[in-house]
């Protein structure tokens, strides 16, 4: 099972919207996939997924007032504390606190609510 580190937004956007807006954020370029269902964002090594999600609260973790997901999978054997994707969503996180653009809660290594692996969706 991968591990990933996974940045939940809540905007009352269009996920187009949220992409161009996290792109002026961070200055990376998010693509959309050919059916518009989610966008791709790259950071040197570092592949991460913006995409709606269907997570279920977990305990102190009220994921269904997030409308979206922005995540990363850490490569296998990599400690996710050391990880490029675990940084790039840190900075990502620490952007859209400080712009107040919208609420955001980081969180790692959360249990997927399937068995598909994030870079598949």
């Amino acid at each position: 099972m991968p591990r990933t580190v996974d940045l939940f937004l809540d905007s009352d956007q269009p996920l187009d919207r949220v992409a161009e807006q996290l792109a002026e954020l961070t200055s990376a370029r998010f693509v959309a996939s050919p059916d518009q269902a989610h966008f791709v964002v790259h950071d040197g090594d570092v592949v991460a997924y913006l995409t709606g999600h269907d997570f279920l609260d977990d305990d102190d973790l009220p994921l269904s007032e997030f409308r979206y997901v922005l995540s990363a999978s850490v490569p296998p054997g990599m400690s996710i504390e050391d990880s490029r994707e675990l940084s790039f969503l840190r900075r990502v996180n620490a952007g859209l606190r400080q712009s107040g653009a919208f609420a955001s809660l980081l969180v790692i290594d959360l249990e997927r609510p399937d068995t598909t692996p994030v870079d598949a969706r």
